[in-house]
């Protein structure tokens, strides 16, 4: 389990899972970090330099695992930003689950969000459903943080000059204030705060 020191802002591991220019919900990381950059402290995961987690390999000394470990260990919450695939999570959202729920079970007990921007109609919604599954899983137990979905449409109309609009993603703002109002300490679902 983590602990929120209260006296410090909450710490936010953003995880994305596109390793594309111009990636839509690298957009999306970059807006969060622009408009809450000064009440939250932000990280993002480096999930380009993980090797394709293997169990042949899973105990091998890798710097990238042993840094992505400790930026979940250090984060009070993860925000998984997943695009979606045939249907499904990113390789590299899968690769990332799976090196933390190996070895060292990173994110058990650590409060997530999930969320996803696509051009078409329905916002990543089977890639987050799957996402989420996987969160739940034995190895993995992280905590789904409830009133936190949010599924980005038509990403393409909701952006002007390379930006995320304000008055065109309230539902994200929404359930990102949901997510750090259920990891700060004062509120009645923090069991492990100091």
């Amino acid at each position: 389990m983590f602990n929120i020191n209260k006296d410090e802002k909450v710490k936010i591991l953003l995880v994305v899972g596109s390793s594309r220019k111009g990636s839509y919900n690298q957009l999306i990381a970059d807006y969060l970090k622009d408009r809450y950059g000064d009440t939250i402290d932000f990280k993002q995961a480096d999930l380009k330099s993980l090797p394709v987690y293997s169990e042949d390999i899973e105990k091998e000394d890798f710097p990238s695992v042993t840094k992505l470990r400790e930026d979940v260990n250090w984060a009070d919450g993860v925000l998984l930003l997943t695009p979606e695939h045939n249907f499904t999570m990113s390789v590299l959202m899968k690769n990332f689950i799976d090196w933390c729920s190996r070895v060292e079970h990173v994110l058990e007990g650590k409060p997530t969000m999930v969320t996803g921007a696509t051009l078409g109609h329905l916002g990543t919604v089977m890639a987050q459903s799957h996402l989420r599954q996987a969160l739940l899983s034995p190895g993995v137990k992280a905590i789904a943080v409830p009133n936190t979905e949010v599924y980005i449409n038509a990403i393409q109309d909701r952006i002007k000059d390379g930006k995320l609009l304000d008055d065109k993603v309230e539902s994200l703002n929404t359930a990102f204030i949901n997510f750090i109002d259920y990891i700060k300490p004062d509120n009645g679902y923090c069991f492990s705060c100091n």
